[in-house]
C-alpha cells in the first residue's frame, strides 16, 4: 500500500528591501564565496612573490646573475609591504564589504520597486515544486533545481546557486504553518540545515 504525499503546505509572506539586503550579505558570508575568496587571495599573494623576485632580478642581472645584495633587501621590504595591503584589502573583504553588499541591494531594489520582487508573495510547497504568486503573475521552481535549504532565525533560505535562492521570512508566520514548510522542504531537498529547535520538534 503507497502512502500518500503530504498535502501541500502555503504561506503567505511579504518581502522587502531589508529580505534581500539580509540574503545578498548571507550568502557573502557562506563558506563556498568564502572559499573562492581565499584561493583568490592566495593566488595574488603568489603571483605577487614570484613577479617582484623577477622583476628585481631582471633590474640588477650583469650578464652572470642577478646581485643578491641588492635584490634580497628590496625585495623582502617590498613583500612585507605588499603582503601587508592585501591583508588588509583581505580584512576589508570580510568585514566592510557585506555592508556594502546590503547597501547596493536595496539601492537596486528602489529603483525597481515593482511587484514581482517586493510586496506580497504566495508561496505554495508542492509536490512539484515552490509556486510562487504575486499580483498578476506566478512561476514554479522544480525541487530538482534546489541545491540547499538553510535557516536563519529571520529567514528559511531556499538556496539555487552560488547567489540565488528564495527568501522565506519567517515573521508573522505561526509554528504550524513554519513546521508545514519545513517538512515539505525535509522531504524533497537532501542538503537541508534548520536551526536545532526547529530540527528537534
Amino acid at each position: 500500500m503507497t502512502q500518500a504525499p503530504s498535502p501541500s503546505a502555503s504561506m503567505v509572506v511579504d518581502l522587502t528591501a531589508d529580505d534581500y539586503a539580509d540574503f545578498s550579505a548571507y550568502v557573502y558570508k557562506r563558506p563556498e564565496l568564502r572559499r573562492r575568496r581565499y584561493l583568490s587571495h592566495l593566488r595574488f599573494a603568489i603571483l605577487m612573490v614570484v613577479v617582484l623576485l623577477a622583476y628585481l632580478v631582471w633590474q640588477t642581472w650583469d650578464g652572470h646573475g642577478p646581485n643578491w645584495s641588492l635584490v634580497l633587501p628590496v625585495y623582502f621590504e617590498g613583500l612585507a609591504v605588499g603582503l601587508g595591503i592585501l591583508v588588509l584589502l583581505a580584512l576589508a573583504y570580510e568585514f566592510v564589504l557585506p555592508g556594502l553588499v546590503r547597501m547596493n541591494t536595496r539601492r537596486m531594489l528602489a529603483k525597481r520597486p515593482d511587484g514581482l520582487f517586493l510586496g506580497r508573495h504566495e508561496l505554495v510547497f508542492g509536490v512539484q515544486g515552490i509556486q510562487d504568486t504575486v499580483a498578476g503573475a506566478s512561476g514554479q521552481l522544480a525541487w530538482g533545481d534546489v541545491r540547499r535549504v538553510e535557516e536563519t532565525p529571520q529567514h528559511l533560505y531556499v538556496i539555487l546557486g552560488t547567489l540565488q535562492g528564495v527568501i522565506i521570512p519567517k515573521r508573522g508566520q505561526d509554528a504550524a504553518t513554519l513546521d508545514a514548510v519545513r517538512a515539505r522542504l525535509r522531504e524533497h531537498v537532501a542538503d537541508i540545515q534548520l536551526l536545532d529547535a526547529a530540527r528537534s520538534r
